[in-house]
This record gives C-alpha cells, sequence and structure tokens, in this order.
C-alpha cells in the first residue's frame, strides 16, 4: 500500500472527531467556529513543529527565504483563512455536522484536474501529475457516493 493512500486514510480517521468537536463545543461551551478554528490550528501547528523537532527537522522549519515564507503566510491570510472559516461555520450551520466536509472534499476532483494541466503546461515548476482517467472516475464516485449518503439534493434535511 502506498505512503500517501495510509496517511491520507489516518487523516480521514482523525479528522472526524474535529469537525464532531466543533458542534459539541459550541452547544455545552458557547464557543464560536472561529474561535475554536483559531485554538485548533495553533495547536496543529506546535503540534507539528515539536514532531519537526523532536525528529531531527527542525531546520526545515527556517525557510529558503522571506520571499517563500511571505507566500504562505499570505495564501494563509486570505485562502486558507477562508476556506476554514467558512467550513468551520458550515458544520454549525448545517443540519448534519457531517455534510460540510462532503462538500469540501468535491475539491479533490477540480486539484485532481487541475494538477495535471499545470504539471503538463509547466513542468520545470510543478511535479508531474497521474492524469488516469480511472482515478477521476474514482474520485467522481467517492463523491457522489457521499452526497448520496449526506442526503442527497432531494432531501428536506440539506435544505
Amino acid at each position: 500500500m502506498s505512503l500517501w493512500l495510509v496517511k491520507s486514510a489516518i487523516a480521514t480517521v482523525a479528522v472526524i472527531p474535529v469537525f464532531i468537536a466543533i458542534p459539541y463545543f459550541r452547544r455545552n461551551f458557547g464557543v464560536d467556529p472561529l474561535v475554536y478554528l483559531c485554538w485548533y490550528f495553533t495547536a496543529a501547528a506546535i503540534s507539528v513543529a515539536t514532531y519537526l523537532s523532536l525528529s531531527g527537522r527542525a531546520n526545515e522549519l527556517i525557510m529558503p527565504g522571506p520571499g517563500v515564507v511571505a507566500a504562505i503566510i499570505a495564501i494563509g491570510l486570505t485562502l486558507g483563512a477562508i476556506a476554514n472559516g467558512a467550513l468551520f461555520q458550515a458544520v454549525i450551520a448545517a443540519p448534519n455536522p457531517g455534510l460540510p466536509p462532503v462538500i469540501y472534499a468535491t475539491s479533490s476532483m477540480v486539484i485532481f484536474v487541475i494538477s495535471i494541466f499545470l504539471a503538463n503546461s509547466f513542468p520545470q515548476i510543478f511535479v508531474p501529475a497521474t492524469s488516469d482517467p480511472l482515478r477521476l472516475a474514482g474520485i467522481i464516485l467517492v463523491i457522489g457516493g457521499l452526497f448520496l449518503l449526506a442526503g442527497g439534493a432531494g432531501s428536506s434535511s440539506a435544505n
């Protein structure tokens, strides 16, 4: 089994309690999803930095230059904040906390297609990407299945 697949499975299992905790903390402690988001990502960043340090990789936290750091921070300040803020707030607003992650997961199909385009158009900048049509079909089937499990478009509880 490929390492990326194992790590994806671990991430899938580990993220489940993250989303279940959002409405729990809101209901029982009045924690706003955006406040939860701040503390969650602060703790995740500290944890990953500690892991890198303990595994002898602390020097990797020092980026190659201020431009690289600025670009990563800009992505986090804009797209990261918008995507995660909206997702964590949607978990509270949805009739089931599992629905927003299903919608969010559809981005994998777009990422799959764009990655192929970028790898083919700019091979000197982007790593090669597999363009196997069976993998794309698999992504579509999984997303379709998740959509149906979440209630589909016709469910009155999803409206």
